[in-house]
């Protein structure tokens, strides 16, 4: 028999009698016979692995090497299951064969002759992109890499046969005679399979024999397997045992790697010798030697982690004198800047046109090549409806995998991570896998981890990144700070606690009721609404704020850049809080997943709902940012992005506060618009309460505190003066009035012709129809009907930094910063609810009913005697029968400016009873040069910059 024979029909090991023969002739021993490892001694057990499949085809007998009339007997016991087998077979198989002529093989069948060589050497390079590529087969060629070749590439000098330490090391002879199952281009009538209502052969397109450019023939070798089993693949399991193992040397480009693995395996029914059920076998074994491998203590001190440390150090050098990169703090961080430099985590790296229809996508990039690898785990079979969504499993030993990829987190972290990763059950083989049918590798290799600060839990889980990372959370920032509330009602990483069960309780029912009531709605109601604020394009919400009239002016000069400098000052307000840090914190899981098995954690839900009932709206889930991107299921994409808080509501709030405060003659109508934006969270199903009031506290935060810069306060000055100018132009022209003030009243945006919201809910009751029931809708969505969880009639907290969002209101900029928070404390919210304990204040201020205040002062100027919300405009005037208006001064802001005070302002007890013993904060919170940098940074120190979209979601 030949060596390709052999390796055919009795796995990738030599028999007993070639091994002895070596020995005899004084050559090389099998593959591992000089060594002493105990996962020499112990393999995989592949025949109780795959033994599932049996429940798909029983074979009559076990194949005898002596007795070929023995070989191919059996029953088809699952049709379904061996029926969906022949056809992506044949699919794949006459797929890659069109545009041949069966005498020269297309590209793709070329490609699986090459890979049907068993080398590594032809095989893996590829995966690495052009250049990394190149400089690996050097390595591997010159003996630089000697160590890497010991694992993966090193052959017999007797029998030119491959005995590499970890490639070679699954034999898959015995699983293959076990099983017993002919391969998809010969007879299968004493298979079973006409009996069962199945073909006896498949229509296999042969591919040619081929000699290449070099000079070297590749065989598919037909003749040499036709009593070979099919099941499983011994070239799948080489493939996935040596692109496994050069992934966990090269974590880098693992998804890269494990991706061209897999499409090796792919390549064996390309030439029609193999089934779909075979390659999902052959991965599987890849898997398990890999573990084994990687699992003996002393085999990866000896031989894994020498041959990672060079290969690490051998690209590393060759990225620096190539002058890729310059060097960095190891070897590691010097290759994974390389990998970024060169693209070969991107679309300058590892690619397949080949499609068929299993991958029906061309690999261009680290997201289609998951993918592909995705779609190969379960190559289109029908998943076992009373199998699914089982708990996930994880092999034992499997998290040795990615020691190399994460090796700051613990083994159980490890697991977490490929449990999170990992498929859904129920799939073909999956059951007596032991997980293995499970494990998405590609997707493991991609992980960003971010850990709480202690390092002791995982927060957050996401996929598809371009290099497997860890980051920490900050023990604290701005905005996590205040929120730290949230840690009462759910522990991260642990679930609901005690005290917090009958707040999230209504945080999920409310969640369902307005979720489900907007979806009853139609498709044209307020959903619609919702995907449009989702794709975070302030002027499109915020226009709508302004009325008919006005916004139709803001957002034909937005859209035409008519107001640069107003575009400008949204951007910065934009970026004056983050919400990264705070989602990886607290990490509490979407209203639509699961959320008892969380990023591959179990989490205490103590009664509370696993999943709740949630409507998808149907735009949500082909959404289109309106950027030119290709359109995205938006609900798969936040799947494990932290809910809490909402950075769409963040994003939302600091528009708005940033357009109130250069545009305060419209704020309640604004800011109303901005907590409509956040409750649209809600409509989609995406966010819970909480998370809005979470958001809602972060975006007025970080406005009112980036306006204690100079800078700020300048684009916020430049920005009004350009706004109200453009405003005021159009309505002269327009005849509706000669100032701004003039044009708002003439239309009605500050009454019943300007803002308004026809939607109502359980909380928001009535519908918006002027100002009045727009102050009514924000104060509602201010408390969300939580139950109070903390003391009610407090003393006002106001923090010194929110008097900033006020300076641009006309009427008060005669009143002292004091009197200012003396008009916040006397319009803000009720203490007690949800999130007010931490936020410093933050959760009460009411906007909506500041910026439309009347404000009466005590007749020596220095005492606020009452607040007025709900008028048409902002008024100051002094006590008395003829109510005399305080007349405003000039302002750096080209409105008004506030009087020096000589003395604070007190506020008197009578007046309006909520003011009464007025906090003061601001003197607790750190200096503003340090909260400004702090802003900035956020998401970049501890954490590595997420997306645009990710970060805000």
């Amino acid at each position: 028999m030949s060596t390709q024979k052999s390796r055919h029909a009795f796995g990738r090991v030599a028999t007993v009698a070639v091994a002895s023969l070596a020995m005899i002739m004084g050559g090389a021993v099998s593959a591992h016979a000089d060594e002493a490892y105990p996962s020499d001694k112990n393999q995989p057990d592949l025949v109780n692995l795959l033994s599932q499949y049996k429940d798909y085809y029983s074979p009559s007998n076990a194949f005898d090497s002596k007795d070929s009339s023995s070989f191919g007997k059996g029953t088809v016991v699952d049709a379904k299951v061996l029926g969906h087998n022949d056809q992506s077979t044949q699919q794949i198989n006459n797929a890659a064969a069109v545009g041949g002529d069966g005498v020269t093989p297309t590209e793709q069948q070329r490609r699986a002759l090459i890979d049907s060589d068993y080398k590594m050497s032809e095989t893996l390079p590829d995966a690495l992109g052009p250049q990394l590529g190149a400089w690996f087969s050097e390595g591997l060629s010159d003996g630089t890499l000697s160590k890497t070749a010991d694992l993966l590439t090193r052959t017999d000098p007797v029998s030119g046969w491959g005995n590499s330490l970890v490639a070679d090391y699954l034999d898959t002879g015995t699983a293959k005679t076990t099983f017993n199952h002919p391969r998809p281009y010969v007879g299968r009538t004493n298979a079973g399979y006409p009996a069962a209502g199945l073909h006896t052969t498949l229509d296999i397109k042969r591919v040619p024999a081929w000699t290449d450019g070099q000079g070297r023939k590749h065989n598919p070798n037909y003749d040499g397997m036709t009593i070979s089993g099919s099941f499983p693949s011994g070239h799948t399991t080489y493939a996935f045992s040596g692109g496994v193992g050069l992934a966990t040397l090269f974590p880098q480009l693992g998804t890269e790697i494990v991706t061209r693995a897999s499409e090796a395996g792919n390549n064996r029914i390309v030439l029609g010798v193999h089934y779909s059920l075979d390659i999902m076998g052959g991965r599987i074994d890849g898997e398990a030697g890999n573990t084994a491998r990687w699992s003996d203590d002393q085999f990866r001190a000896d031989k894994l982690m020498p041959a990672y440390n060079e290969l690490q150090s051998y690209m590393a050098n060759k990225c620096v004198s190539n002058n890729v990169v310059s060097k960095q703090s190891s070897d590691y961080d010097t290759v994974g800047a390389c990998v970024a430099k060169l693209g070969a985590n991107g679309d300058k790296g590892y690619a397949n046109a080949f499609t068929d229809a299993v991958s029906t996508k061309p690999v261009t990039d680290r997201a289609s090549a998951i993918d592909a690898y995705t779609a190969r785990m379960s190559y289109g079979f029908a998943q076992d409806a009373t199998k699914a969504g089982q708990s996930a499993v994880v092999p034992q030993g499997a998290e040795n995998l990615l020691l190399t990829a994460f090796p700051d987190l613990s083994d159980a972290q490890r697991r977490q991570v490929l449990d999170a990763s990992e498929s859904d059950s129920g799939y073909p083989l999956d059951a007596s896998s032991q997980g293995y049918q499970r494990l998405n590798l590609a997707k493991a290799f991609s992980a960003k981890v971010v850990l709480s600060a202690d390092k002791s839990t995982i927060l957050s889980l996401t996929f598809g990144n371009a290099k497997p990372q860890t980051s920490v959370v900050k023990s604290d920032d701005g905005i996590t700070s205040l929120l730290t509330d949230f840690n009462a009602y759910w522990k991260a990483g642990v679930g609901v606690t005690d005290a917090g069960k009958a707040v999230l309780k209504h945080d999920d029912e409310l969640t369902e009721s307005i979720n489900n009531k907007a979806f009853a709605e139609g498709k044209d109601g307020q959903g619609a609404r919702a995907v449009s604020d989702a794709q975070m394009n302030s002027t499109n919400t915020l226009y709508d704020a302004l009325g008919p009239v006005l916004g139709s002016y803001y957002k034909k000069a937005m859209d035409a850049g008519k107001l640069p400098k107003t575009a400008q000052y949204l951007a910065a307000m934009n970026k004056s809080a983050s919400t990264s840090n705070a989602k990886a914190t607290y990490q509490h899981p979407r209203p639509y997943i699961d959320c008892q098995n969380y990023v591959g954690t179990t989490l205490n839900l103590n009664g509370l709902k696993q999943t709740l009932t949630i409507d998808k709206v149907p735009a949500y889930s082909d959404f289109n940012w309106g950027d030119g991107s290709a359109n995205v299921d938006e609900y798969a994409d936040l799947y494990n992005s932290g809910s809490f808080p909402s950075g769409h509501t963040t994003f939302a709030f600091t528009q708005g506060a940033g357009l109130a405060s250069i545009l305060p003659e419209l704020g309640p109508e604004i800011m109303t618009r901005v907590s409509e934006a956040g409750n649209n969270r809600i409509v989609l199903g995406v966010h819970y309460p909480l998370d809005i009031l979470g958001g809602h506290i972060a975006g007025q935060y970080g406005v009112a505190t980036a306006l204690n810069d100079d800078t700020a306060r300048q684009q916020n000055a430049d920005a009004r003066a350009e706004l109200v100018s453009l405003l005021t132009a159009q309505c002269k022209a327009d005849k509706h009035g000669d100032t701004l003030q003039q044009c708002i009243d003439n239309t009605g945006a500050n009454a019943d012709q300007g803002y308004a919201n026809a939607f109502v809910d359980e909380v928001s009751t009535k519908p918006v129809t002027d100002r009045t029931s727009a102050i009514a809708a924000y104060k509602a969505r201010m408390s969300y009907g939580f139950e109070k969880t903390g003391a009610a009639d407090a003393a006002p907290v106001v923090p010194d930094q929110a008097v900033n969002l006020l300076d641009n209101v006309t009427a008060f900029s005669s009143l002292t910063k004091d009197q200012k928070k003396a008009v916040l404390a006397a319009t803000e919210g009720d203490s007690g609810y949800p999130l007010d304990a931490s936020s410093q204040g933050w959760a009460r201020i009411d906007l909506a009913a500041a910026y439309s205040a009347k404000v009466t002062l005590a007749k020596d100027g220095k005492t606020v005697v009452k607040v007025e919300p709900g008028q048409r405009s902002a008024s100051v005037v002094t006590e008395g029968a003829d109510q005399k208006p305080v007349t405003p001064q000039p302002s750096r802001n080209g409105g008004a400016a506030a009087v020096k005070p000589t003395v604070n302002a007190p506020v008197a007890k009578t007046a309006v009873a909520k003011t009464a013993g007025l906090a003061t904060t601001g003197s607790s919170l750190a200096p503003i040069a340090t909260l400004l940098v702090a802003l900035v940074i956020i998401g970049t120190v501890t954490l590595e910059v997420i997306g645009y979209r990710r970060l805000r979601r």
